[in-house]
Protein backbone atom coordinates (compact mmCIF):
# COMPACT_ATOMS: atom_id res chain seq x y z
CA UNK A 1 0.00 0.00 0.00
CA UNK A 2 2.87 2.62 0.90
CA UNK A 3 5.47 3.10 -1.51
CA UNK A 4 9.07 3.17 -0.58
CA UNK A 5 11.70 4.41 -2.15
CA UNK A 6 14.87 4.50 -0.61
CA UNK A 7 17.93 5.83 -1.70
CA UNK A 8 20.51 3.25 -3.06
CA UNK A 9 20.53 -0.38 -4.33
CA UNK A 10 19.42 -2.09 -0.79
CA UNK A 11 16.42 -1.76 1.76
CA UNK A 12 19.74 -0.73 3.71
CA UNK A 13 19.51 3.60 4.38
CA UNK A 14 22.54 5.13 2.11
CA UNK A 15 23.45 8.83 2.11
CA UNK A 16 23.18 10.74 -1.44
CA UNK A 17 25.28 13.67 -2.53
CA UNK A 18 22.24 14.84 -4.34
CA UNK A 19 20.94 18.41 -3.80
CA UNK A 20 18.31 17.19 -1.02
CA UNK A 21 16.20 20.59 -1.98
CA UNK A 22 16.16 19.47 -5.77
CA UNK A 23 13.21 17.80 -7.06
CA UNK A 24 12.71 14.31 -7.19
CA UNK A 25 13.03 12.34 -10.82
CA UNK A 26 9.63 10.63 -11.57
CA UNK A 27 7.35 12.78 -9.58
CA UNK A 28 6.45 16.10 -7.52
CA UNK A 29 8.31 16.71 -4.59
CA UNK A 30 4.98 17.53 -2.92
CA UNK A 31 4.42 13.52 -3.26
CA UNK A 32 6.99 12.25 -1.32
CA UNK A 33 8.32 12.80 2.16
CA UNK A 34 11.64 13.16 2.05
CA UNK A 35 13.60 11.68 5.10
CA UNK A 36 17.26 13.61 5.86
CA UNK A 37 20.05 12.88 8.34
CA UNK A 38 19.95 15.89 10.65
CA UNK A 39 23.31 15.01 11.31
CA UNK A 40 25.08 15.62 8.36
CA UNK A 41 22.20 17.11 5.98
CA UNK A 42 22.56 13.99 3.66
CA UNK A 43 18.48 13.16 2.15
CA UNK A 44 18.75 9.31 2.64
CA UNK A 45 15.37 8.31 1.76
CA UNK A 46 11.51 9.61 0.38
CA UNK A 47 8.22 8.28 1.40
CA UNK A 48 5.34 8.32 -1.07
CA UNK A 49 2.28 10.33 0.50
CA UNK A 50 -0.83 8.47 0.90
CA UNK A 51 -3.83 10.08 -1.43
CA UNK A 52 -7.53 10.63 0.00
CA UNK A 53 -7.89 7.42 -1.55
CA UNK A 54 -5.28 5.23 -0.21
CA UNK A 55 -6.33 6.25 3.87
CA UNK A 56 -10.23 5.29 2.69
CA UNK A 57 -8.61 1.78 1.03
CA UNK A 58 -6.49 1.51 4.61
CA UNK A 59 -9.36 1.89 6.78
CA UNK A 60 -11.08 -0.52 5.02
CA UNK A 61 -7.99 -3.22 5.29
CA UNK A 62 -8.03 -2.16 8.94
CA UNK A 63 -11.93 -2.62 9.90
CA UNK A 64 -11.70 -5.82 7.56
CA UNK A 65 -8.41 -7.54 9.62
CA UNK A 66 -10.17 -5.99 12.91
CA UNK A 67 -13.51 -8.10 12.38
CA UNK A 68 -10.97 -11.36 12.92
CA UNK A 69 -8.49 -10.00 14.83
CA UNK A 70 -11.59 -9.01 17.33
CA UNK A 71 -12.60 -12.67 18.11
CA UNK A 72 -8.92 -14.05 19.11
CA UNK A 73 -8.71 -14.54 22.31
CA UNK A 74 -6.38 -12.34 24.34
CA UNK A 75 -3.79 -14.48 24.55
CA UNK A 76 -3.68 -15.50 20.99
CA UNK A 77 -3.61 -12.06 20.57
CA UNK A 78 -0.12 -11.58 23.23
CA UNK A 79 1.43 -14.50 21.44
CA UNK A 80 1.22 -12.69 18.11
CA UNK A 81 2.48 -9.72 19.00
CA UNK A 82 5.05 -11.50 21.22
CA UNK A 83 6.11 -13.23 18.08
CA UNK A 84 6.64 -9.86 16.42
CA UNK A 85 8.34 -8.11 18.93
CA UNK A 86 10.87 -11.38 18.35
CA UNK A 87 11.32 -10.26 15.19
CA UNK A 88 11.92 -6.44 16.05
CA UNK A 89 14.46 -8.00 18.40
CA UNK A 90 16.54 -9.70 16.21
CA UNK A 91 16.43 -6.79 13.57
CA UNK A 92 17.10 -3.90 16.22
CA UNK A 93 20.41 -3.45 15.03
CA UNK A 94 18.62 -2.29 11.29
CA UNK A 95 16.30 -0.30 13.07
CA UNK A 96 19.18 1.21 15.35
CA UNK A 97 20.99 2.27 12.45
CA UNK A 98 17.62 3.82 11.03
CA UNK A 99 16.60 5.68 13.89
CA UNK A 100 19.76 7.16 14.25
CA UNK A 101 20.17 8.04 10.67
CA UNK A 102 16.75 10.08 10.34
CA UNK A 103 17.17 11.83 13.63
CA UNK A 104 20.83 12.81 14.30
CA UNK A 105 20.33 11.74 17.86
CA UNK A 106 22.81 10.14 19.80
CA UNK A 107 22.98 6.41 19.99
CA UNK A 108 22.54 6.11 23.64
CA UNK A 109 19.32 8.27 23.37
CA UNK A 110 18.20 6.33 20.66
CA UNK A 111 18.55 2.99 22.53
CA UNK A 112 16.19 4.42 25.25
CA UNK A 113 13.08 4.25 22.84
CA UNK A 114 13.79 0.35 22.05
CA UNK A 115 14.28 0.17 25.98
CA UNK A 116 11.00 1.62 26.37
CA UNK A 117 9.36 -0.46 23.51
CA UNK A 118 10.26 -3.49 24.54
CA UNK A 119 9.13 -3.35 28.14
CA UNK A 120 6.19 -2.20 26.72
CA UNK A 121 5.18 -5.27 24.58
CA UNK A 122 7.15 -7.46 27.71
CA UNK A 123 4.61 -5.50 30.20
CA UNK A 124 1.22 -5.56 28.44
CA UNK A 125 1.60 -9.24 26.74
CA UNK A 126 2.19 -10.58 30.64
CA UNK A 127 -1.06 -8.93 31.77
CA UNK A 128 -3.49 -8.40 29.11
CA UNK A 129 -5.41 -11.57 29.66
CA UNK A 130 -5.32 -10.32 33.22
CA UNK A 131 -6.72 -6.65 32.33
CA UNK A 132 -8.92 -7.86 30.00
CA UNK A 133 -10.75 -11.01 31.55
CA UNK A 134 -14.39 -10.50 32.75
CA UNK A 135 -14.84 -8.68 35.78
CA UNK A 136 -17.31 -10.21 38.20
CA UNK A 137 -18.96 -7.67 40.27
CA UNK A 138 -20.37 -7.75 43.98
CA UNK A 139 -23.82 -5.75 44.07
CA UNK A 140 -24.46 -4.02 47.17
CA UNK A 141 -28.49 -4.21 46.75
CA UNK A 142 -29.06 -6.71 44.14
CA UNK A 143 -28.14 -9.58 45.81
CA UNK A 144 -30.59 -11.85 44.04
CA UNK A 145 -28.42 -10.66 40.27
CA UNK A 146 -24.83 -11.58 39.13
CA UNK A 147 -23.31 -9.19 37.05
CA UNK A 148 -20.16 -9.13 35.21
CA UNK A 149 -18.22 -6.32 32.85
CA UNK A 150 -16.82 -7.59 29.72
CA UNK A 151 -14.67 -5.44 27.28
CA UNK A 152 -15.03 -4.71 23.79
CA UNK A 153 -12.50 -3.04 21.40
CA UNK A 154 -13.28 -0.05 19.57
CA UNK A 155 -12.55 -0.72 16.12
CA UNK A 156 -10.04 1.14 14.46
CA UNK A 157 -7.19 3.67 16.79
CA UNK A 158 -5.80 5.80 14.52
CA UNK A 159 -2.24 6.84 16.14
CA UNK A 160 -0.57 10.29 15.17
CA UNK A 161 3.56 10.34 16.52
CA UNK A 162 5.94 12.84 16.74
CA UNK A 163 9.21 13.05 15.10
CA UNK A 164 11.47 13.27 18.50
CA UNK A 165 11.01 9.64 19.90
CA UNK A 166 9.02 8.06 16.11
CA UNK A 167 9.18 4.40 17.39
CA UNK A 168 8.33 4.50 20.98
CA UNK A 169 5.77 7.27 20.39
CA UNK A 170 4.59 5.21 17.31
CA UNK A 171 4.43 1.60 18.40
CA UNK A 172 4.22 2.10 22.34
CA UNK A 173 0.74 3.31 22.33
CA UNK A 174 -0.31 0.67 19.13
CA UNK A 175 0.31 -2.60 21.57
CA UNK A 176 -2.12 -2.16 23.85
CA UNK A 177 -4.67 -1.23 21.38
CA UNK A 178 -4.07 -4.04 19.03
CA UNK A 179 -4.02 -6.17 22.46
CA UNK A 180 -7.49 -4.98 23.66
CA UNK A 181 -8.37 -6.10 20.04
CA UNK A 182 -8.06 -3.11 17.67
CA UNK A 183 -6.84 -2.50 14.74
CA UNK A 184 -4.20 0.29 14.83
CA UNK A 185 -3.41 2.84 11.43
CA UNK A 186 -0.29 4.97 12.40
CA UNK A 187 0.80 8.18 11.00
CA UNK A 188 4.59 8.86 11.72
CA UNK A 189 5.49 12.44 11.81
CA UNK A 190 6.82 13.69 7.80
CA UNK A 191 10.28 14.06 9.66
CA UNK A 192 10.96 10.90 10.83
CA UNK A 193 8.60 8.25 8.64
CA UNK A 194 11.30 5.59 8.23
CA UNK A 195 12.23 3.72 10.65
CA UNK A 196 8.77 2.93 12.16
CA UNK A 197 7.92 2.20 8.33
CA UNK A 198 10.23 -0.38 8.85
CA UNK A 199 9.25 -1.54 12.00
CA UNK A 200 5.62 -2.44 11.26
CA UNK A 201 6.81 -4.28 7.88
CA UNK A 202 8.95 -6.30 10.16
CA UNK A 203 6.03 -7.03 12.64
CA UNK A 204 3.91 -7.92 9.72
CA UNK A 205 6.29 -10.50 8.72
CA UNK A 206 5.35 -12.10 12.09
CA UNK A 207 2.00 -13.52 10.60
CA UNK A 208 0.21 -10.12 12.20
CA UNK A 209 -3.23 -10.61 10.32
CA UNK A 210 -3.17 -8.65 7.02
CA UNK A 211 -4.01 -4.62 7.63
CA UNK A 212 -4.51 -5.38 11.72
CA UNK A 213 -1.00 -3.01 11.86
CA UNK A 214 -0.59 -0.50 9.17
CA UNK A 215 1.76 3.15 8.49
CA UNK A 216 0.12 5.75 6.95
CA UNK A 217 2.49 8.64 5.37
CA UNK A 218 1.84 12.11 5.02
CA UNK A 219 1.68 15.69 6.49
CA UNK A 220 -1.20 17.21 8.83
CA UNK A 221 -3.58 16.80 5.65
CA UNK A 222 -3.38 13.06 6.25
CA UNK A 223 -3.55 13.12 9.94
CA UNK A 224 -6.93 14.62 9.72
CA UNK A 225 -8.31 12.29 6.98
CA UNK A 226 -7.17 9.28 9.02
CA UNK A 227 -8.85 11.44 12.40
CA UNK A 228 -12.11 10.71 10.37
CA UNK A 229 -11.66 7.27 9.68
CA UNK A 230 -11.16 6.16 13.33
CA UNK A 231 -13.10 4.92 16.02
CA UNK A 232 -10.61 6.07 18.84
CA UNK A 233 -7.47 8.87 18.39
CA UNK A 234 -3.57 8.85 20.01
CA UNK A 235 -2.07 11.91 19.36
CA UNK A 236 1.52 13.56 20.93
CA UNK A 237 2.38 16.66 19.34
CA UNK A 238 1.75 20.33 19.48
CA UNK A 239 -1.09 22.23 21.15
CA UNK A 240 -2.44 24.24 18.73
CA UNK A 241 -2.76 20.79 16.59
CA UNK A 242 -4.23 18.46 19.52
CA UNK A 243 -6.83 21.15 19.62
CA UNK A 244 -7.72 20.20 16.18
CA UNK A 245 -7.60 16.84 16.90
CA UNK A 246 -9.93 17.00 20.04
CA UNK A 247 -12.32 19.00 18.39
CA UNK A 248 -12.73 16.83 15.20
CA UNK A 249 -13.21 13.77 17.49
CA UNK A 250 -15.67 15.97 19.83
CA UNK A 251 -17.73 16.59 16.19
CA UNK A 252 -17.43 12.84 15.95
CA UNK A 253 -17.88 11.74 19.79
CA UNK A 254 -15.23 9.53 19.53
CA UNK A 255 -12.09 9.66 22.40
CA UNK A 256 -9.23 10.73 22.56
CA UNK A 257 -5.64 10.79 23.81
CA UNK A 258 -2.88 14.50 24.04
CA UNK A 259 0.09 14.12 24.46
CA UNK A 260 1.32 17.69 24.23
CA UNK A 261 3.79 20.43 24.92
CA UNK A 262 5.84 21.02 28.31
CA UNK A 263 7.49 23.56 29.99
CA UNK A 264 8.87 21.32 32.96
CA UNK A 265 10.53 22.79 36.13
CA UNK A 266 13.41 21.68 38.64
CA UNK A 267 12.88 22.79 41.83
CA UNK A 268 16.58 22.67 43.32
CA UNK A 269 16.28 23.01 47.39
CA UNK A 270 18.68 24.32 49.72
CA UNK A 271 19.54 20.82 51.37
CA UNK A 272 19.58 19.01 47.87
CA UNK A 273 22.61 16.98 46.99
CA UNK A 274 24.15 19.59 44.66
CA UNK A 275 26.10 16.86 42.47
CA UNK A 276 23.25 14.74 42.09
CA UNK A 277 20.96 17.68 41.22
CA UNK A 278 23.30 19.28 38.92
CA UNK A 279 23.65 15.80 36.78
CA UNK A 280 20.16 15.24 37.02
CA UNK A 281 19.24 18.42 35.30
CA UNK A 282 21.78 18.50 33.57
CA UNK A 283 20.87 15.47 31.90
CA UNK A 284 17.03 16.16 31.80
CA UNK A 285 17.99 19.15 29.81
CA UNK A 286 20.25 18.32 26.90
CA UNK A 287 19.13 14.41 26.95
CA UNK A 288 17.66 13.55 22.97
CA UNK A 289 18.99 17.50 22.37
CA UNK A 290 16.51 18.43 24.41
CA UNK A 291 13.37 17.50 22.16
CA UNK A 292 11.66 15.78 24.76
CA UNK A 293 8.14 17.09 26.15
CA UNK A 294 9.65 16.26 30.03
CA UNK A 295 12.99 18.09 29.10
CA UNK A 296 13.83 20.02 32.07
CA UNK A 297 13.31 23.41 30.64
CA UNK A 298 13.22 25.88 33.88
CA UNK A 299 15.23 25.66 37.23
CA UNK A 300 14.59 27.17 40.40
CA UNK A 301 17.25 27.23 42.99
CA UNK A 302 17.29 28.11 45.96
CA UNK A 303 19.43 31.19 46.76
CA UNK A 304 21.49 29.53 49.76
CA UNK A 305 22.67 26.93 47.43
CA UNK A 306 22.67 28.92 43.47
CA UNK A 307 26.32 30.18 42.77
CA UNK A 308 27.62 26.57 43.49
CA UNK A 309 24.98 24.89 41.58
CA UNK A 310 25.07 27.21 38.81
CA UNK A 311 28.90 26.81 39.15
CA UNK A 312 28.73 22.82 38.25
CA UNK A 313 26.05 22.88 35.87
CA UNK A 314 28.66 24.74 33.69
CA UNK A 315 31.47 22.76 34.73
CA UNK A 316 29.11 19.68 33.59
CA UNK A 317 27.83 21.44 30.37
CA UNK A 318 31.60 22.02 29.14
CA UNK A 319 32.48 18.34 29.32
CA UNK A 320 29.41 17.02 26.99
CA UNK A 321 30.27 15.77 23.82
CA UNK A 322 28.88 16.86 20.66
CA UNK A 323 28.92 15.90 17.48
CA UNK A 324 27.93 13.31 14.78
CA UNK A 325 25.86 10.32 16.35
CA UNK A 326 27.74 7.09 15.19
CA UNK A 327 29.74 6.29 18.00
CA UNK A 328 28.73 5.30 21.76
CA UNK A 329 30.96 8.15 23.18
CA UNK A 330 28.62 10.93 21.84
CA UNK A 331 26.85 12.66 24.75
CA UNK A 332 24.37 15.31 22.49
CA UNK A 333 23.06 14.62 18.88
CA UNK A 334 21.65 16.79 16.16
CA UNK A 335 18.45 18.73 15.97
CA UNK A 336 15.90 16.64 14.40
CA UNK A 337 13.50 19.82 12.71
CA UNK A 338 15.54 22.48 11.41
CA UNK A 339 12.77 25.09 11.96
CA UNK A 340 13.16 24.20 15.61
CA UNK A 341 16.26 26.35 15.44
CA UNK A 342 14.29 29.83 14.95
CA UNK A 343 12.16 29.32 17.68
CA UNK A 344 15.23 28.82 19.94
CA UNK A 345 17.08 31.94 18.89
CA UNK A 346 14.23 33.67 19.03
CA UNK A 347 13.71 33.08 22.54
CA UNK A 348 17.31 33.95 23.73
CA UNK A 349 17.70 36.72 21.76
CA UNK A 350 14.38 38.23 23.77
CA UNK A 351 16.07 37.09 27.03
CA UNK A 352 19.36 38.48 26.84
CA UNK A 353 18.15 41.92 25.30
CA UNK A 354 16.11 41.85 28.65
CA UNK A 355 18.97 41.48 30.73
CA UNK A 356 19.76 37.20 30.69
CA UNK A 357 23.18 35.93 30.26
CA UNK A 358 24.28 32.66 28.46
CA UNK A 359 27.58 31.46 30.46
CA UNK A 360 27.83 28.50 27.82
CA UNK A 361 26.65 27.84 24.47
CA UNK A 362 23.88 29.65 22.95
CA UNK A 363 24.70 29.21 18.90
CA UNK A 364 24.22 26.49 16.23
CA UNK A 365 27.11 24.71 15.52
CA UNK A 366 28.30 23.47 12.29
CA UNK A 367 30.36 19.54 12.64
CA UNK A 368 31.72 18.08 9.70
CA UNK A 369 30.16 14.09 8.75
CA UNK A 370 33.28 11.99 7.63
CA UNK A 371 30.57 9.22 6.95
CA UNK A 372 31.21 7.59 3.26
CA UNK A 373 33.31 10.35 3.09
CA UNK A 374 36.74 9.53 0.92
CA UNK A 375 38.81 12.07 -1.29
CA UNK A 376 37.27 13.63 -4.24
CA UNK A 377 33.76 13.82 -1.87
CA UNK A 378 33.17 17.28 0.16
CA UNK A 379 32.27 15.98 3.40
CA UNK A 380 28.73 16.67 4.32
CA UNK A 381 27.31 19.76 7.30
CA UNK A 382 25.13 18.79 9.75
CA UNK A 383 23.42 21.35 12.17
CA UNK A 384 23.18 21.33 15.71
CA UNK A 385 23.38 23.40 18.75
CA UNK A 386 25.50 23.70 21.66
CA UNK A 387 24.20 23.19 25.32
CA UNK A 388 23.22 26.14 26.39
CA UNK A 389 22.92 27.62 30.21
CA UNK A 390 21.34 31.00 30.80
CA UNK A 391 21.09 32.84 33.83
CA UNK A 392 19.20 36.12 35.44
CA UNK A 393 15.97 35.24 33.61
CA UNK A 394 12.69 36.44 34.33
CA UNK A 395 9.58 34.89 34.71
CA UNK A 396 8.01 36.71 32.11
CA UNK A 397 10.58 35.83 29.56
CA UNK A 398 9.73 33.38 26.41
CA UNK A 399 12.09 31.21 27.52
CA UNK A 400 10.22 30.75 30.79
CA UNK A 401 6.60 30.35 29.30
CA UNK A 402 6.84 28.44 26.21
CA UNK A 403 7.81 25.70 25.05
CA UNK A 404 11.91 25.80 23.91
CA UNK A 405 11.94 22.01 22.66
CA UNK A 406 16.40 22.44 22.49
CA UNK A 407 19.12 21.88 24.39
CA UNK A 408 18.86 25.33 26.30
CA UNK A 409 18.72 25.39 30.49
CA UNK A 410 17.61 28.57 31.74
CA UNK A 411 18.11 28.93 35.74
CA UNK A 412 16.33 31.29 38.81
CA UNK A 413 17.48 31.96 41.79
CA UNK A 414 14.09 31.89 44.48
CA UNK A 415 14.28 32.98 48.06
CA UNK A 416 12.01 29.94 49.28
CA UNK A 417 10.44 26.66 48.26
CA UNK A 418 7.33 28.33 48.01
CA UNK A 419 8.66 31.11 45.66
CA UNK A 420 9.76 27.92 43.44
CA UNK A 421 6.45 26.19 43.76
CA UNK A 422 4.38 29.60 42.80
CA UNK A 423 6.71 29.83 40.01
CA UNK A 424 6.83 26.22 38.74
CA UNK A 425 2.88 26.43 38.90
CA UNK A 426 2.27 29.82 36.81
CA UNK A 427 2.36 27.82 33.62
CA UNK A 428 -0.15 26.78 31.22
CA UNK A 429 1.54 23.52 30.71
CA UNK A 430 2.31 20.67 33.59
CA UNK A 431 3.51 17.36 32.10
CA UNK A 432 6.01 16.73 34.58
CA UNK A 433 8.27 18.47 36.95
CA UNK A 434 11.39 17.56 39.50
CA UNK A 435 12.09 18.32 43.31
CA UNK A 436 15.71 17.84 44.82
CA UNK A 437 16.01 17.96 48.72
CA UNK A 438 17.98 15.76 50.83
CA UNK A 439 14.82 16.08 53.13
CA UNK A 440 12.12 14.03 51.28
CA UNK A 441 9.25 14.52 54.00
CA UNK A 442 9.66 17.75 53.26
CA UNK A 443 10.55 17.36 49.26
CA UNK A 444 7.13 14.92 49.23
CA UNK A 445 5.50 17.54 50.84
CA UNK A 446 6.92 20.28 47.91
CA UNK A 447 5.87 17.66 45.11
CA UNK A 448 2.13 17.42 46.07
CA UNK A 449 2.17 21.17 45.57
CA UNK A 450 3.29 21.31 42.19
CA UNK A 451 0.65 21.39 39.30
CA UNK A 452 1.98 18.15 37.27
CA UNK A 453 0.86 14.83 36.18
CA UNK A 454 4.22 13.36 37.42
CA UNK A 455 6.66 14.82 39.69
CA UNK A 456 10.64 13.00 40.12
CA UNK A 457 12.10 13.13 43.78
CA UNK A 458 15.71 13.55 43.33
CA UNK A 459 15.43 12.20 39.69
CA UNK A 460 13.96 13.31 36.36
CA UNK A 461 12.01 12.19 33.40
CA UNK A 462 12.42 8.82 34.54
CA UNK A 463 8.77 8.78 35.74
CA UNK A 464 7.38 8.11 31.71
CA UNK A 465 9.61 4.80 32.20
CA UNK A 466 7.21 3.91 34.93
CA UNK A 467 5.07 1.38 32.98
CA UNK A 468 2.89 0.80 35.59
CA UNK A 469 1.87 4.36 35.94
CA UNK A 470 -0.15 6.81 34.57
CA UNK A 471 1.22 9.33 32.62
CA UNK A 472 0.00 12.09 31.21
CA UNK A 473 -0.08 16.11 31.44
CA UNK A 474 -2.60 18.42 33.08
CA UNK A 475 -3.74 21.89 31.75
CA UNK A 476 -2.28 22.40 28.26
CA UNK A 477 -0.08 19.39 28.40
CA UNK A 478 -2.45 16.94 27.47
CA UNK A 479 -5.55 15.48 27.78
CA UNK A 480 -6.40 11.57 29.17
CA UNK A 481 -3.57 9.35 30.87
CA UNK A 482 -1.41 6.25 29.20
CA UNK A 483 0.65 3.51 30.99
CA UNK A 484 -0.46 1.12 33.19
CA UNK A 485 -3.99 -0.52 33.11
CA UNK A 486 -5.75 2.71 32.22
CA UNK A 487 -3.54 2.37 28.71
CA UNK A 488 -5.49 -0.55 27.57
CA UNK A 489 -8.94 0.13 28.83
CA UNK A 490 -9.08 2.91 27.28
CA UNK A 491 -9.16 1.11 24.02
CA UNK A 492 -12.14 -1.06 25.01
CA UNK A 493 -15.72 -0.17 25.64
CA UNK A 494 -17.05 -1.85 28.81
CA UNK A 495 -20.23 -3.94 28.68
CA UNK A 496 -22.20 -4.59 32.01
CA UNK A 497 -24.01 -7.90 31.31
CA UNK A 498 -26.25 -8.68 34.38
CA UNK A 499 -28.40 -11.94 34.88
CA UNK A 500 -31.25 -13.03 37.43
CA UNK A 501 -30.30 -15.76 39.44
CA UNK A 502 -33.32 -16.87 41.38
CA UNK A 503 -35.92 -17.17 38.29
CA UNK A 504 -39.13 -15.58 39.86
CA UNK A 505 -42.13 -15.47 37.85
CA UNK A 506 -42.59 -11.71 38.33
CA UNK A 507 -40.04 -8.97 39.99
CA UNK A 508 -42.00 -7.14 43.10
CA UNK A 509 -41.34 -3.82 41.43
CA UNK A 510 -42.48 -4.69 37.61
CA UNK A 511 -46.28 -3.93 36.44
CA UNK A 512 -49.05 -3.59 38.03
CA UNK A 513 -48.34 -0.72 40.42
CA UNK A 514 -50.16 -0.85 43.92
CA UNK A 515 -50.47 1.11 47.01
CA UNK A 516 -49.00 -1.58 49.02
CA UNK A 517 -45.98 -1.77 46.37
CA UNK A 518 -45.58 2.30 47.06
CA UNK A 519 -45.56 1.81 51.02
CA UNK A 520 -43.19 -1.10 50.89
CA UNK A 521 -40.92 1.14 48.95
CA UNK A 522 -40.96 3.45 50.86
CA UNK A 523 -40.19 1.58 54.54
CA UNK A 524 -37.03 -0.05 52.61
CA UNK A 525 -35.57 3.06 51.91
CA UNK A 526 -36.64 4.54 55.62
CA UNK A 527 -34.67 1.05 56.71
CA UNK A 528 -31.92 0.80 54.47
CA UNK A 529 -30.28 4.19 54.53
CA UNK A 530 -30.64 5.15 58.26
CA UNK A 531 -27.29 6.10 59.51
CA UNK A 532 -25.13 2.94 60.26
CA UNK A 533 -27.71 0.58 58.57
CA UNK A 534 -25.78 0.00 55.39
CA UNK A 535 -22.92 -0.97 57.12
CA UNK A 536 -24.65 -3.39 59.44
CA UNK A 537 -26.16 -4.85 56.05
CA UNK A 538 -22.95 -5.23 54.45
CA UNK A 539 -21.48 -7.05 57.85
CA UNK A 540 -24.39 -9.13 57.60
CA UNK A 541 -23.90 -10.55 53.79
CA UNK A 542 -19.90 -11.24 54.20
Amino acid sequence: MIRRELMGSSDKVSAVSADPAAPFDGGQPDDFLRCVDPSSSRMIARMAIATPLKVEEAARDARRAFAAWRRLSVQERCDALIKAGDILLEHRKELLDLLVAETGKAIVDAQAEFLNLFETLRYYTSNAPEFLADARLSLHLLKNKRARVEYMPLGVVVNISPWNFPLDLSLTPAIPALLAGNAVLIKPSEHTPLTVFRAVELMNQSGLPAGILQTVMGRGDVGALLVDQADAVTFTGSVSTGRKVAVRAAERLIPCTLELGGKDPAIVLEDADIERAARGVVWGAFFNSGQVCMSVERVFVHEAVYDAFVERVVALTAELRQGVPHDYNIDVGAMIDPGQFEIIEAQLREATAQGARVLIGGERVQLESQLNHHPGHTPMIGDFFAPTVVVDVDPAMKLMREETFGPVLPIMKVRSAFEAVKLANDSEFGLNASVWGRDIKRARKIASQVEAGQVCINDVIVSYAAIEAPYGGIKNSGLGRRKGSAEIYKFVESKTVLEDIIGLKKEPYWYPYHESLGKGVDKVIGLLYQRGVAKRIKSFFR
